[in-house]
């Protein structure tokens, strides 16, 4: 047979993109994982000794039956003779192990670069490669050892044996050493040193990775009845509450009356508008602050000209506020508030001089509004007040009764008695600042068992554990109440209660989702640098911060070892039970 056939028969040229390295703790699941992805049809994955694979059957019949449903033919290589006879027994063909081609021809029909894969021989089947040979020479006896040493020169004898044999490892060491040169001392030497920093590269180095875990908000909720007998295990006992407040209110007057005098001054009216211009008695003259002056006389504004008038200020400016000594103003440009757009830029006017005699002298006096005021005032004060009282009337009871109480405040159950207001209508009219005002309510409602509560609550968002994450908070003050069905006539009261927690994702390694990602994580960021790791991981939704730090701590990159990168949770709170 031609050489080149016979290289054919007894080698497989196979592309090392095809061949898939496996871990000595990979598990069946991580390897499908990987293989299913390839789109080759042959797959070669190269096992170790004592891998997790190899330790089952059945293993291997598992993962041939996927390979088969994708449509893939499975190859093993491997030197691990029990894995070779489970492979075997499972209908995978096994290859003892593979090397890099050197042989130009065959490199120059393969395009990429390729492995030669050698078949397991046919006595390799037996799994026995350790039985013993018969050595080609006879054996010596002892007996003939002594007879040719007593035929010698020396004769025998066992201390002429023994310095015989010392002096024969002494010229062998002796011999041995003088053949090392210095050359050779050298490349030893460096060749150590060249090992052990490699070996220090690769194991030493070290990444500890510390992850604050994202958080979520959750709400959970349990419907809640209120009620004089508990039946169910959501069942809560009513308990009824009532309570009485008074009140006094002081209520500042708002009646105003002015007894000032107004300021008054001469005005200048322009009218420059081809026509003359009358004007009544009262005609307003506004300044942009809202300060209101009127002509006291009718006049009559040439066409192309001007008068110059006397006003005199409102007692209130555009706003209804005393004008009195803000009145005294100063030079000012006045606008007619009575007239059209179109008219206000050919009728205007102007003072050239400050107007004077403005005076500010108020009184105040109560009037009807006030009182009608001070009522609703009142009112609204007696119900913020009565369900303060209504609320320290629950914990006065809960203080008795020996648990914490808290009201069931909803505006369908408390209710509100009519509101006795005192209205002082004597002083009406009278000049004062203030008066008061009293009055007092009653007022009823009922109250359930806080404690009792949050434990069905807490049971509830204990209960319902979001997978892969962990409950480090419940938030006691979070609870909020829904009262959608009540019956007063039974004190049966219905209604929805909620309550916040805060979840966590799992990030320790020692818990199984922390596993799971930590072994994802590992896989991604081995080989990186700080940077790409770093990247990587804040990225993924289970993370909300990250530091890596790294021993030594000028190594530039990821440990490639997965042991040599530790996983460190920073959790937020202790896991809730």
């Amino acid at each position: 047979m031609p050489p080149a056939a016979q290289m054919e028969d007894e080698v497989k040229k196979v592309s090392k993109k095809k061949m898939i390295f496996i871990q000595i703790d990979d598990e069946i699941t991580s390897i499908f994982d990987r293989v299913e992805k390839l789109a080759y049809k042959d797959i070669y994955l190269v096992i170790p000794k004592r891998a997790v694979l190899f330790q089952s059957v059945v293993n291997l019949k598992i993962l041939k039956q996927k390979m088969d449903d994708l449509g893939k033919t499975l190859f093993i290589i491997t030197d691990d003779t029990n894995g070779m006879k489970l492979a075997h027994q499972s209908g995978i063909k096994v290859f003892d192990h593979y090397a890099k081609m050197d042989n130009s021809k065959i490199e120059a029909e393969v395009r990429e670069e390729s492995a030669l894969l050698k078949p397991i021989a046919a006595t390799s089947n037996d799994f026995d490669d350790t039985q013993p040979s018969r050595l080609p020479q006879k054996k010596s006896t002892i007996f003939e050892i002594v007879r040719t040493l007593k035929s010698s020169d020396n004769g025998f004898s066992l201390k002429s044996y023994l310095r015989e044999r010392k002096i024969n490892k002494l010229n062998q060491a002796g011999s041995y050493f003088n053949s090392l040169n210095k050359r050779s001392i050298v490349i030893f030497l460096a060749t150590s040193i060249a090992v052990f920093f490699f070996i220090a590269y690769v194991a030493l180095p070290g990444a500890t990775i510390n992850i604050v875990p994202a958080s979520t908000v959750i709400t959970k909720g349990a419907n809640i009845v209120l009620q004089r007998t508990p039946v169910d295990a959501n069942d809560l006992k009513v308990y009824d509450l009532t309570a009485e407040t008074e009140t006094t209110l002081t209520y500042q007057s708002s009646g105003t009356a002015s007894q000032g005098a107004n300021a008054s001054g001469n005005l200048i009216i322009y009218n420059i508008a081809n026509k003359n211009w009358p004007l009544l008695t009262e005609t307003r003259f506004q300044t942009t602050e809202g300060i209101i002056f009127r002509i006291k006389e009718e006049v009559t504004v040439p066409a192309n000209g001007q008068l110059s008038v006397r006003v005199v200020a409102d007692e209130k400016d555009v706003n209804g506020t005393n004008v009195g000594e803000r009145g005294n103003i100063g030079p000012s440009k006045f606008f007619l508030p009575g007239l059209r757009d179109s008219n206000k830029d050919q009728l205007y006017g102007e003072s050239t001089e400050y107007m004077s005699g403005g005076t500010t002298i108020v009184s105040t006096f109560v009037s009807d509004e006030d009182l009608i005021a001070a009522s609703g005032k009142m009112e609204a004060a007696l119900k913020e007040k009565a369900l303060s009282a209504l609320r320290k009337e629950a914990l006065a009871q809960g203080t008795v009764n020996g648990i914490q109480l808290s009201l069931l405040e909803d505006s369908d159950i408390i209710q509100y008695g009519a509101p006795e207001i005192s209205l002082p209508r004597e002083i009406i009219g009278k000049e004062q600042t203030s008066f008061e005002v009293t009055g007092k309510m009653k007022i009823s409602g009922v109250a359930y068992n806080t404690d009792s509560l949050l434990s069905i609550l807490r049971n509830d968002v204990i209960g319902t554990k979001t997978p892969g994450k962990r409950l480090v908070k419940i938030d006691e003050n979070s609870i909020s109440i829904n009262v959608f069905e009540l019956n007063l006539k039974t004190d049966t009261y219905k209604f929805t209660a909620q309550i916040q927690g805060i979840e966590e994702y799992e990030i320790d390694p020692d818990l199984e989702g922390g596993n799971k990602l930590a072994k994802k994580i590992k896989e991604h960021i081995a080989g990186k640098t700080v940077e790409e790791a770093e990247n990587y991981i804040q990225n993924l939704p289970e993370v909300n911060s990250v530091e890596i730090k790294m021993w030594p701590f000028w190594s530039p990159t990821i440990p490639t070892l997965p042991d040599n990168i530790k996983i460190k949770s920073l959790s937020q709170g202790e896991v809730i039970q």
